[in-house]
């Protein structure tokens, strides 16, 4: 494999936490960006999804979708991992058997279900990692490229003689193609009753609800509007959903893609990312909302980013005093109302930069470099 870009198509296998179906991340965009470039993907969803091995068209014949059961033994995985990692390797060459033969094995999956890639015979494998693993020990075992957001998610992975690089998260086509719009046009939305927004899923557990919901109580003059499914809600996350319904500020417009997302962007004046940075896996070293909230040219508040806290004109928190949000937001309100530059240009400069396009490119790089 001279070249991941080259001219014979490759067969990719994608490994992903996440559905097709839903919520598109990192790994839709790749998925996307590897097809764009004549490639064959195979997108495997999470284990759980079919009582069997099946083979299926998605949106269309290209990416091919595959679904399969739960993991043979997963109450096993923990306790007994050698007999759970038997059994993985039992369902990878079953999958095999399904797809064909592989050229590459591109691992998303951060709890390595399948820790062992040589069962599935590819003639290279990426472990990709988006968040921190639950078990960093078994990921790159034999794996021939570690990719990470984030140094602190990759630097202990072993074995360390295995490449690993950082390549940052990636901006979407379509909203590459909104922050061009957005230099074209002027920048932020027009003022107004101002509307402070949320991109994402609503029921992810690292938000920091408690101090988001004050946020909201407090400030009954501003319309907050989120965006995004709610999946795999706890009664906790539930029950904190409803009280945020409940408020007459609030705005709950779900799942949107397309130009309904498009749509549901339009008259946010500031952005929020709200993190508990003691409940973040990751603690808070990189979120790719940041780059999606910085190509609408508006302001941005958040809970404390390793990886954009140099931004020019965000509004960052710093990562001992999460509590500083509110006055935060107060004060990016405040330079809304005044029609105060921040830097707008710059960041959505920032985002069209990170291009999944630039990230392909440089994998490819990665992946073709010889071995060490």
């Amino acid at each position: 494999m001279a070249d991941l870009l080259g001219a014979a198509p490759l067969r990719i296998l994608m490994l992903s936490p996440q559905p097709w179906a839903g919520l598109q991340v990192s790994k839709h965009h790749y998925a996307r960006e590897a097809i764009a470039r004549g490639h064959r993907v195979i997108f495997a969803n999470p284990p759980g999804g079919s009582a069997d091995i099946r083979l299926r068209p998605g949106d269309t014949d290209n990416p091919a979708l595959l679904d399969h059961p739960a993991m043979p033994l997963r109450h096993a995985k923990f306790r007994a991992r050698w007999l759970f990692d038997h059994f993985a390797k039992r369902r990878a060459k079953a999958i095999l058997a399904a797809t064909g033969p592989v050229d590459l094995l591109w691992d998303f999956d951060n709890a390595g279900q399948f820790a062992d890639h040589r069962a599935f015979g590819a003639r290279k494998s990426i472990v990709h990692v988006m968040d921190k693993l639950v078990d960093s020990a078994r990921h790159g075992r034999h794996a021939d490229l570690i990719l990470g957001v984030a140094p602190t998610l990759i630097n202990d992975v072993p074995p360390r003689e295995t490449p690993r690089r950082v390549v940052p998260h990636g901006l979407a086509p379509m909203f590459a193609e909104l922050a061009r719009a957005r230099l074209a046009g002027g920048g932020a939305p027009a003022k107004g009753d101002i509307t402070v927004g949320f991109l994402g899923n609503l029921a992810q557990p690292w938000m920091d609800r408690p101090r988001l919901l004050r946020l909201i109580e407090t400030n009954p003059g501003l319309h907050f509007r989120f965006i995004g499914p709610v999946q795999d809600a706890t009664p906790d996350a539930q029950a904190w959903i409803d009280r945020l319904r409940a408020l007459p500020n609030v705005e709950l417009a779900g799942l949107k893609t397309g130009p309904t997302l498009v749509a549901a962007l339009e008259g946010v004046h500031i952005w929020l990312l709200y993190y508990d940075r003691d409940r973040d896996p990751n603690s808070g070293v990189n979120s790719h909302k940041l780059l999606e909230y910085f190509a609408t040219g508006a302001e941005v508040v958040s809970s404390h980013m390793t990886a954009q806290a140099q931004a020019p004109g965000i509004f960052m928190a710093p990562p001992e005093a999460p509590e500083a949000v509110p006055a935060l937001l107060a004060e990016a309100v405040r330079a809304v109302r005044e029609g105060r530059d921040t830097g707008w240009r710059e960041r959505i400069e920032i985002a069209l930069a990170n291009s999944y396009a630039a990230n392909f490119r440089l994998i490819a790089e990665y992946l073709s470099a010889p071995a060490r």
